[in-house]
């Protein structure tokens, strides 16, 4: 009667846990990607329809916070994180990104005098910003609230 696995048996397991681990793991890694890209989609659909819902009811522009609750970034750093944009954004770029690791994937500016939001690819060639501008359709470029052209 046996009592315990053999040498054989026990480097033939380990064998199969290794090679089991060698094709998940990069899969894991795919899908966590694909989920912040994902993320990433719906938030900024999430500002276009913040700031056009702040515009139609109040018939201007604000201050970032005053319209929506997602972030938006300056062009400066401090403490290794890049600076939160607050305050207006007329006449100003402010930056759209994953704050972990990018913060240029989408320059937002607003055109107070034309009523129009302006969300440009601003890439700065992380593979993050590259999936998030392929899937972000026409949720890019300029999306106008008010002014003669609103109805083309």
């Amino acid at each position: 009667m046996r009592r315990a696995f053999t040498m054989i048996e026990l480097v033939f397991v380990i064998v199969i846990l290794g090679i089991l681990a060698a094709v998940a793991i990069p899969k894991l890694a795919v899908t966590r990607d694909d989920a912040e890209v994902a993320t990433g989609v719906q938030r900024v659909r999430s500002l276009v329809i913040d700031i056009a819902k702040y515009y139609t009811a109040f018939g201007k522009f604000a201050e970032v916070e005053k319209m929506t609750n997602e972030t938006l970034l300056k062009n400066t750093k401090t403490g290794g994180q890049y600076d939160k944009f607050d305050g207006n954004l007329t006449n100003k770029t402010a930056y759209f990104g994953n704050t972990t690791r990018t913060k240029e994937c989408l320059k937002v500016e607003i055109d107070d005098n034309n009523g129009t939001l302006r969300v440009t690819p601003s890439s700065d060639g992380s593979s993050y910003c590259n999936a998030l501008i392929a899937q972000l359709g026409n949720l890019q470029g300029e999306h106008q609230f008010a002014g003669s052209q609103i109805y083309k």
